[in-house]
């Protein structure tokens, strides 16, 4: 089976994006829809280093999309096959530069085929990516999530109904006292609750 088949094979199968404990991947339109990137030049706005480099010192890199951290690889890949690459599947960079997500500059692989440098599937050799960028231009925009809801502004002037002027009521205790662990002891108030007092 060539190596083309096999990955196409293997993407036709029902298939984890990610591990049980991991974030899920959210809807691949809604990132589309939600994020600003070049597909062809393999750039997203707002990728940072991961901290992770090649042996050439070169920066893997990623961005953050709602909870979600995705390593741009894997989304250009994912733009390209239209689904989220297979979690035990690798994206790699066919210049060994993981810095260059280009879409012409990626291949699908498993990871001891990645390891071996073997089985590999070239993006291009699985979607034509020129079509691929055409039908990014002519897409509608996806809907992007609800952003949160704002927090609402505190007041700083009282309600019309509380004063200020009259005496905050005073803690009343019964007397019943027990020694804290960590020195001072638990005062009992009259309404149940016990405060911890250093003398």
């Amino acid at each position: 089976m060539k190596d083309v088949e096999y990955v196409e094979a293997m993407l036709s199968t029902e298939y984890e994006t990610e591990h049980s404990n991991e974030i899920p991947y959210p809807k691949l339109d809604e990132v589309i829809g939600g994020t600003t990137f070049e597909y062809l030049a393999g750039r997203v706005e707002g990728e940072t280093p991961n901290g992770s480099k090649s042996r050439e010192g070169h920066d893997y890199l990623w961005f953050k999309y709602d909870r979600k951290s995705i390593l741009s690889h894997r989304f250009i890949a994912a733009i390209t096959l239209e689904k989220w690459i297979p979690r035990d599947f690798d994206v790699d960079h066919i210049n060994h530069n993981p810095s260059d997500n280009r879409p012409i500059n990626l291949r699908i692989v498993t990871r001891r085929d990645n390891a071996g440098n073997r089985r590999t599937a070239l993006l291009s050799e699985l979607a034509d990516l020129k079509a691929v960028s055409l039908a990014l231009k002519e897409r509608k925009p996806a809907i992007k999530p609800e952003p949160k809801p704002e927090p609402l502004p505190v007041s700083v002037s009282p309600p019309p109904d509380v004063s200020f002027d009259e005496p905050v009521p005073q803690t009343i205790y019964t007397g019943e006292t027990k020694p804290a662990t960590h020195g001072g002891k638990w005062h009992k108030t009259k309404v149940g609750s016990w405060h911890l007092i250093f003398d």
